[in-house]
């Protein structure tokens, strides 16, 4: 596969226009975790009171970013989050080295975003098995908290896409919310 991703004929024209959702903070950066030239790991900084909910796989054959996940949430929003999101390796079927590469992760993003590590989560996408070169995403931690803009969330979608979906997923969809519908946002990841 070359090192930039062909556009889907089912993408849309262009990414949807959304409004700034208060309290979030994103950016997007190279790592090179898989290709070069090209943006693959974006950062996201909540503020304090956010609260982080997932939906997690059944499998017991979990990856470590989804244990780790799934361990952390619940806990204090008083002090805000951070979610670090990385393209083209999805750290899983890893064992120790998978864990040991999201614990760095999170120890380097808690330093760098002053945040607690019991809310710093990660996620990863991509190739299965590989372990991940969590050193290239280290590095790029502190230029992606430096980067932080209310009004990144294309550059955050386009990092995250994958060669199966090669396009930035935002949609706008209305949710119930006790007597009528609301409005929510989000670029998702994943599959299913």
């Amino acid at each position: 596969m070359s090192d930039s991703l062909s556009r889907s004929p089912l993408a849309p024209s262009a990414f949807p226009q959304l409004p700034v959702i208060k309290g979030l903070r994103l950016s997007a950066g190279a790592a090179g975790v898989k290709y070069q030239g090209r943006d693959d790991v974006m950062l996201a900084v909540m503020a304090p009171g956010t609260t982080v909910a997932g939906t997690f796989t059944r499998s017991k054959t979990r990856s470590a970013p989804v244990r780790d996940c799934q361990e952390k949430l619940g806990g204090d929003s008083s002090t805000g989050a951070a979610i670090l999101v990385n393209s083209g390796n999805s750290n899983a079927f890893t064992g120790h080295y998978g864990q040991t590469s999201v614990a760095e992760i999170c120890s380097a993003v808690a330093d760098i975003t002053g945040l607690p590590e019991a809310r710093i989560f990660t996620a990863s996408t991509g190739v299965i098995g590989e372990p991940l070169p969590h050193d290239r995403i280290i590095s790029q931690i502190e230029s992606l908290n430096a980067g932080l803009s209310e009004t990144a969330l294309e550059a955050a979608a386009k990092a995250i896409m994958t060669p199966r979906i090669p396009l930035p997923r935002g949609p706008r969809p209305r949710s119930p919310s006790r007597a009528r519908w609301s409005p929510s946002q989000g670029s998702p990841k994943g599959r299913g």
